[in-house]
């Protein structure tokens, strides 16, 4: 049997679960078949999920990846040294690296805060509280921290 990409038509006709079902299958290929299909579903920025950001959304993997590197965490504790959330660091690095595919669209925001919040908790910080980001970034409000 032979898989073909599907269409746009189809694509947009499907439930958000319907396609992400197919992106996780396409991404599993190896294929020409299975990237194209990727490339058209990432293109169309149609929603893959009813609510927010599934962990293996693509948009939360690539959040994830730019939280958790060396330059994420680095802006996260530089945010803090200067008495504001983490995320004051971070926000401007996901708008630079994903440009509009970050935003609050899906709770992305949000989104982003936990991961931020996971990536403090891992580097011996402890919540304080919550406070208002600096003008510019997406996420509006967002948790404070110390160390440990």
């Amino acid at each position: 049997m032979k898989v073909s990409v599907p269409t746009e038509a189809q694509l947009r006709a499907m439930s958000p679960e319907q396609r992400m079902t197919i992106r996780t299958r396409a991404e599993k290929m190896d294929n020409d078949t299975g990237r194209a299909t990727v490339e058209l579903i990432d293109a169309l920025h149609l929603p893959l999920s009813s609510g927010g950001l599934s962990m293996d959304h693509p948009i939360y993997r690539e959040m994830a990846e730019v939280i958790w590197s060396s330059e994420g965490k680095a802006a996260a504790v530089d945010a803090v040294a200067k008495a504001l959330p983490a995320m004051a660091g971070v926000d401007p690095l996901l708008q630079m690296r994903m440009g509009e595919r970050y935003g609050r669209e899906y709770q992305g925001t949000m989104n982003a805060g936990s991961l931020v919040a996971e990536v403090m908790r891992y580097l011996g910080y402890k919540k304080t509280g919550e406070a208002e980001l600096p003008e510019g970034c997406v996420a509006k409000t967002a948790a404070t921290w110390q160390k440990r």
